[in-house]
């Protein structure tokens, strides 16, 4: 049972997904902190943002890491992820946007399309290391 549970946790840091959801996290933490400094709506919004980002990045971390159909390709699971991801995104920003008042609107883009660019940087970063090979 614990060589199932450590495989499972091994799947899930060697995931790139997880190391952007990682970044991402990370990413929210520090705006956050920074904002803070300045006022407290601003930390606030970019916290929204963050969780805005990072919880469907999450639910799509976890349809990844579900076991393919023997003879299936995966891409219904793919599919399935990025519908989801992006369903769950629409619903945050609609619930973000309706009930946290005050909401620092520039401080919440900002920090979403932060968090946007953190793919790249993180996927950047994992070609340069492959390349290193």
């Amino acid at each position: 049972m614990k060589e199932k549970a450590s495989n499972r946790l091994g799947n899930l840091t060697k995931s790139p997904i997880f190391r952007i959801v990682a970044a991402q996290f990370f990413a929210t933490f520090l705006a956050s902190a920074l904002c803070l400094v300045f006022d407290r709506v601003a930390a606030i919004s970019a916290v929204m943002a963050g969780i805005t980002c990072v919880v469907p990045g999450c639910y799509t971390l976890m349809v990844s890491l579900r076991p393919v159909i023997k003879g299936d390709p995966g891409l219904s699971q793919a599919l399935r992820g990025e519908v989801g991801k992006f369903a769950l995104t629409v619903a945050l920003f609609a619930l973000v946007f309706v009930f946290v008042k005050p909401l620092n609107v520039l401080v919440f883009f900002s920090t979403f399309v932060g968090l946007q660019l953190c793919v790249a940087v993180v996927l950047l970063l994992q070609s340069r290391k492959l390349l290193k090979r």
